[in-house]
């Protein structure tokens, strides 16, 4: 069964990672704190910072007057081997479909046999959040979070051959929020609000795991109000808000110059309508086999200008839920219908397909449509919490039907495992393995046909997070 997947250095890279999981396992006293995170509470409205994995239980935390300090973050190294091309390489969205390889030499190799060995630490993430000390006056407080990344841009010098590894801060979140009782109001960069969840995962920090392939995502300027309500022992959580309705979608419109600070004439063609993109979610909690079980489920509506007169709309319909299902197991996920969703990388980051007949400006415009989702089992194998294991799928298909000459990505699905150990209260090694499978559609006369071109790779990945 493997071997289609795995030739013989293919399984070199893996003894090589595993071989090195087993040594960051051993060489560490394996001395950890028991605690018990709740993964239903992982969302945009837990005021506490979101970990990839279980988080640490100590803070670093100061009191400044009269407001708490706190640094969080996440020093991550990353080690990953792969048995094809990758689209994304160390943050992989899909593998590379068909095609070869041409080295230096003049000689090519096919996609599928190609492997690569990446080490980086450029999903490393700190950040900064700002609170008042004292919460309980019946008043307006105050709070604020800074969240940052070297996932950024890389300096250019033609002279440097070390410039992979030269990243810069990139901007995840910058907002402020005020509360009284159970009304909250929230202004600036966050997660978005109909797709809270993410998959658990080291290997992908800096997008998350599941990206282009079910997971729909992202990190936008918004505006929203959040309301709270108490139904005996359970709770309900109804968001509203507007969030800037950038598309960013290369078939459409030009983006903006590698480098630049200002965009030039036009920010995009969302923002040319003059609307934002409207967003609500409605949740309910209830206490359920020890713990807390949430489900929600939310909308999204958003339009782009494409001519003078001509609109194009974007929206989806999104559920999500994390149910657990016995004291140390865990079930959640996330599912979506919609059409449009580029701008959270949506329909295998596909919004609208285009044909430009004879070269002249384009004819037709097809929004792409489609559905998917993804799923997460999570074991807790030992009673402290410093061994879990955590086993999903995901998939993203939009509607062929919808599909056009140069927009041809038909379907990305992913598998995925990974064992979590914890070291100690804060260090935390992990081994990864994740199964990509990328379809493509032919086209004759602009009718999508047969399939096309198949991308299939496996990957491994061994994480090491120091986390506080």
């Amino acid at each position: 069964m493997l071997k289609p997947y795995f030739n013989i250095r293919g399984r070199r890279i893996v003894l090589h990672v595993l071989a090195l999981v087993l040594i960051s396992l051993f060489a560490v006293s394996s001395q950890a704190w028991a605690q018990d995170y709740d993964y239903s509470d992982n969302s945009a409205a837990s005021a506490e910072p979101v970990y990839p994995g279980i988080a640490p239980q100590s803070k670093v935390e100061t009191t400044v007057g009269s407001q708490k300090l706190r640094f969080y973050g996440t020093f991550l190294l990353n080690i990953s081997g792969s048995d094809s091309v990758d689209v994304g390489q160390d943050l992989v969205l899909w593998a590379a479909p068909g095609g070869s390889v041409t080295f230096p030499d003049g000689t090519t190799k096919p996609n599928s046999k190609i492997h690569d060995l990446i080490f980086t630490a450029r999903q490393s993430v700190f950040g900064f959040q700002l609170k008042p000390a004292d919460t309980s006056t019946n008043t307006w407080h105050a709070s604020g979070t800074l969240e940052f990344d070297f996932f950024g841009g890389r300096p250019f010098d033609a002279n440097q051959p070390q410039g992979r590894v030269f990243n810069e801060p990139r901007l995840r979140l910058g907002y402020l929020q005020f509360q009284k009782g159970n009304f909250k109001i929230v202004a600036g960069q966050d997660r978005m609000i109909i797709s809270p969840l993410d998959p658990v995962s080291l290997s992908h920090v800096a997008a998350p795991l599941g990206s282009t392939a079910g997971n729909l995502w992202g990190w936008q300027p918004q505006l929203r109000a959040e309301l709270t309500h108490k139904i005996g022992s359970a709770s309900t959580l109804l968001q509203i808000g507007v969030v800037r309705p950038q598309f960013a979608d290369a078939r459409l419109e030009t983006l903006p110059t590698t480098g630049s600070a200002l965009d030039n004439t036009t920010s995009g063609l969302g923002e040319r309508t003059t609307l934002p993109f409207y967003q609500a979610r409605y949740s309910v909690t209830t206490p359920m086999t020890g713990s807390k079980a949430t489900f929600g489920a939310g909308g999204h509506y958003g339009r782009e200008r494409i001519g003078a007169d001509q609109e194009l709309d974007s929206w989806a319909f999104a559920f999500d839920f994390s149910v657990p299902l016995y004291s140390r197991v865990r079930f959640r996920g996330e599912g979506f219908v919609g059409s449009n969703l580029i701008p959270f990388q949506g329909g295998v980051l596909q919004g609208v397909a285009v044909i430009s007949p004879a070269g002249g400006a384009p004819g037709q415009f097809n929004k792409i449509g489609g559905a998917g989702g993804w799923g997460e089992l999570i074991v807790k194998l030992t009673s402290d919490n410093r061994n879990v294991i955590y086993f999903g799928g995901s998939t993203d298909d939009p509607k062929d039907q919808n599909l056009l000459p140069g927009s041809g990505r038909s379907k990305n699905t992913l598998a995925w495992a990974s064992y979590f150990h914890k070291l100690t209260d804060n260090l935390t090694t992990a081994l990864e393995w994740s199964n990509w499978q990328f379809r493509t559609r032919n086209f004759a006369g602009g009718v999508p046909t047969t399939n096309g071109a198949a991308g299939r790779g496996n990957v491994f990945n061994l994480a090491m997070a120091y986390q506080f």
